[in-house]
């Protein structure tokens, strides 16, 4: 059958990704070796290299091939630059002879692997005019659409045809695959900047898949009112919460942590892609009306938006959501999804920032955690499930784990006792021994990242490792700023490895600043390197990564 869609061929790249085609493979790469060269020689991509007989022969004309081909006379070195320009020739008009032919439907095996090379080679490159060819990791998108969809051919790919894969697709793979069509579409529709592979394409866009997801609310029936109070509601939400004055008026004196908490809620990120965030909003009211309302005409005679925040419409709408998917045969189990709650998660920060009541937020809550909490949340990791089962097997294992830092200390100590008689080489181990100790105690004393470990601030405004003073106990508190998961980690570092930790502290610390040229009492860091500020953003020069919005303690770049 042809398949063939008349492309053409623009540029040497096109010729380039037409190589594995029109050639073995041993062929293809010393072609491909002759088309980079002449990228290098021209100064030029090969998008900007056209892909015509005679326009290349004149370019060729101006190149200086001086010392850029092997020979032992100046006439063999001509001889072979002849012999570079003659094979890039060959190369076009090859490559235009078997595009000229009608080409016949290959196995769908070697169609989807032509499809897949040619995406990873072209996605996230740029034409001549600058334009990108196919967005980064298209690749993906070709992958899963072959995964669905292996038994047809590209060209012959339809709507009956995805639909019949979407059919049978797991629900949680249903948006990935609609997701990778709608990208291999965008290719349909730019066939003619594909030339290399318009064989491999449908004549027409994959149009009309079925759904299953109610139909959409219509937001103009509702009244004017209506979406005042709704929009005043998100504008709330996005903006966030203000922080609470102290109740007390500061009679009971300066908390300073509880300060530090109040100046970072009130310093929170803001909400940078606002249309996005709005939309998550009218989405998770949408989801709200529709599961709640059988009937739209009565969600659209709503006076305000504050009608929809009750713990009955609340309650309603959740046992309707558990209801539908637990019966439908293509929706998952609330408790295998996290759409649920991402969705309760967002109806809860409206009704916090708007003030609807404890009631609301309670019933939001216990829905969100009792009835549609995903076991994804609660999943253990594969690696830790194996660490437990073997701490349960072989309890020697925990005990060696908790007891390490103190032996580790141990030897440290032991090796500082003795420094003036060490050399280079113990005096560097002994310093390694008492930083790793405090390290692993301070895992062990809270769950820290080891990013946040190598750039811990122990002294300063920003300080995260805080001394105890008088009756106080030793403290961790890394604000949510400098953490990946945007959560503050702070509390109490038990006295078994505050122990470990200030042996290095006392002892490691000062002559570890010593042997590496640091002034030990302008240091700020449990772990310091030789300079004391980052020197452009997310260098690690001296142990910092700049984050974005913070500022290095050394140079308070942002």
């Amino acid at each position: 059958m042809d398949l063939s869609n008349a492309p053409r061929l623009t540029s040497l790249n096109d010729v380039r990704l037409l190589l594995p085609v029109i050639y073995s493979e041993a062929s293809a790469k010393v072609y491909a070796a002759r088309l980079n060269k002449a990228a290098r020689l021209t100064g030029r991509k090969l998008t900007q290299l056209p892909a015509c007989e005679r326009e290349w022969t004149m370019i060729a004309a101006k190149i200086v091939w001086s010392g850029a081909f092997r020979g032992e006379t100046p006439g063999k070195q001509e001889g072979a630059f002849d012999a570079f320009v003659k094979g890039v020739g060959n190369a076009i008009g090859r490559a235009r002879e078997h595009l000229a032919e009608p080409v016949t439907a290959a196995s769908e095996d070697a169609a989807w692997d032509r499809l897949e090379i040619y995406a990873r080679e072209t996605e996230n490159t740029f034409d001549e005019d600058g334009r990108r060819l196919l967005p980064n990791m298209f690749s993906l998108s070709v992958a899963n659409l072959r995964a669905r969809c292996r038994e047809t051919h590209p060209a012959r790919l339809d709507t009956p045809a995805v639909a019949a894969a979407l059919a049978v697709a797991p629900p949680d793979k249903a948006s990935t695959l609609r997701g990778s069509v709608a990208a291999f579409n965008g290719m349909i529709r730019s066939r003619d900047r594909h030339p290399a592979i318009a064989d491999l394409l449908p004549g027409a866009e994959i149009r009309d898949l079925p759904r299953i997801r109610d139909t959409p609310l219509d937001w103009s029936r509702f009244s004017a009112n209506f979406l005042r109070s709704r929009d005043k509601a998100i504008r709330l939400a996005i903006r966030g919460e203000r922080v609470a004055p102290d109740r007390f008026g500061g009679k009971l004196g300066p908390d300073p942590l509880a300060a530090r908490r109040a100046a970072r809620r009130g310093k929170r990120r803001k909400v940078r892609n606002v249309e996005a965030r709005t939309k998550a909003h009218l989405n998770a009211l949408s989801w709200l009306v529709r599961h709640t309302y059988e009937d739209r005409e009565a969600a659209y005679a709503l006076a305000r938006i504050e009608d929809l925040f009750t713990v009955a419409i609340i309650e309603r709408a959740v046992d309707r959501y558990v209801e539908r998917a637990r019966t439908s045969a293509t929706l998952l189990d609330p408790d295998k999804t996290s759409t649920g709650t991402t969705v309760l998660s967002t109806l809860e920060t409206l009704a916090r920032c708007n003030d609807y009541g404890e009631a609301v937020l309670w019933a939001i809550d216990d829905a969100r955690y009792d009835r549609v909490d995903s076991y994804q949340a609660r999943e253990m990791s594969v690696e830790r499930e194996q660490f437990v089962k073997l701490m349960e097997r072989n309890p020697d294992v925990a005990r060696a784990i908790v007891a390490g830092p103190r032996r580790l200390m141990a030897e440290a100590q032991a090796a500082i006792g003795d420094w003036d008689s060490l050399g280079t080489r113990g005096q560097g181990e002994a310093l390694h021994l008492s930083m790793g100790a405090a390290l692993m105690a301070l895992q062990l004393a809270r769950s820290v990242r080891s990013h946040n470990l190598n750039t811990l601030l122990i002294d300063g405004p920003g300080a995260e490792l805080l001394r105890p003073i008088r009756n106080a106990r030793p403290w961790l508190d890394i604000a949510r700023g400098r953490v990946k998961n945007r959560r503050p980690i702070e509390g109490e570092v038990p006295a078994r490895q505050w122990e470990v930790i200030v042996s290095w502290l006392d002892e490691g610390l000062p002559r570890w600043c010593a042997a590496k040229g640091i002034d030990a009492d302008a240091n700020i860091h449990l772990v310091p390197a030789r300079t004391a500020c980052c020197r452009a953003r997310r260098s690690t020069a001296c142990g910092i990564a700049a984050w974005p919005g913070w500022a290095c303690p050394g140079c308070n770049r942002t």
